[in-house]
């Protein structure tokens, strides 16, 4: 049987961080969750925009939700980085009655973060596997603590470092991603484009335009919960008819994320128009 699979094509281009000496004004960790296919589990990963070989984490939590056909029992975390345990859940609250809800936990720990280098926090199993609508709890959307039956419990995002600071931030939501496939594209701006369209199989090709050949840029491939497949680094000049593959797991809307990185120059000379988004539409059929 054939299905049909619409992935958006979405460029970011954002705030960056270089291999620079100066630190930022506001230090951020960025949390991302991922499916490690080879080791059948998901992976929860910080993203520093900052550099610190001792840095204090605090008490902090990442929530994920998961559909309610997942057994209602705690999920099983396997910690990297301090010891992360499933405190909290809710297993389909009346406000949402589709959906159930765990905090994890941590007491912190010293870690050694770097910028732009991801940092696994840690994983969890589901017995399933990969599972479709599995993603991160998204503060300031998802029920708060004293929606109908969420029982008091507080699942927002939180990672603080040991003097209470909030560092916190969140990758592209499913919500963002509808909105960037909806952004009509600016000329000038970077692009990127695919073939075939529609695509048969599990290869399409990708090419980035409108960037100078040194600029990096990471590609990624996203589900439409925002559950991370894989990722490349690459310069943009290599970025033309570029093989991407399709994870089997993948079966319903997803989109590649294109994030400009800067020049491999210390003074590059076409500098990334930050904080532009744009997205072009394929249809996949398997």
């Amino acid at each position: 049987m054939k299905t049909s699979l619409l992935l958006g094509l979405l460029v970011m281009v954002s705030a960056t961080y270089p291999p620079a000496i100066a630190q930022p004004a506001s230090p951020e960790l960025r949390v991302s969750l991922s499916y490690n296919a080879d080791r059948s589990q998901y992976e929860v990963y910080a993203e520093a925009n900052f550099a610190n070989d001792q840095f204090l984490l605090g008490p902090s939590q990442i929530s994920v939700v998961v559909p309610k056909s997942v057994a209602d029992q705690s999920l099983n975390v396997i910690s990297s980085t301090g010891r992360w345990t499933d405190y909290s859940t809710v297993f389909a609250p009346a406000t949402t009655p589709e959906s159930d809800f765990h905090g994890v936990y941590t007491l912190g720990r010293s870690m050694a973060v770097q910028p732009g280098v991801p940092l696994l926090l840690f994983a969890f199993v589901l017995p399933t596997g990969y599972l479709d609508g599995v993603r991160l709890f998204v503060n300031g959307q998802d029920p708060h603590a004293g929606r109908p039956g969420m029982m008091g419990g507080d699942f927002v995002n939180t990672l603080q470092n040991h003097k209470g600071t909030e560092l916190y931030r969140s990758g592209p939501t499913p919500t963002e991603l509808v909105q960037l496939t909806q952004a009509k594209p600016e000329v000038g701006k970077p692009t990127l484009s695919v073939y075939p369209n529609p695509v048969t199989g599990d290869v399409l090709t990708v090419t980035v335009g409108q960037l100078a050949p040194d600029e990096r840029v990471r590609l990624r491939l996203l589900s439409a919960t925002g559950v991370e497949f894989g990722r490349v680094d690459e310069l943009a000049g290599q970025l033309v008819n570029y093989r991407l593959r399709l994870p089997r797991q993948l079966t319903g809307p997803a989109y590649i994320l294109a994030e400009p990185l800067g020049s491999t120059q210390r003074e590059a000379a076409h500098p990334s128009a930050s904080g532009q988004a744009f997205s072009t539409r394929l249809i996949i059929l398997n």
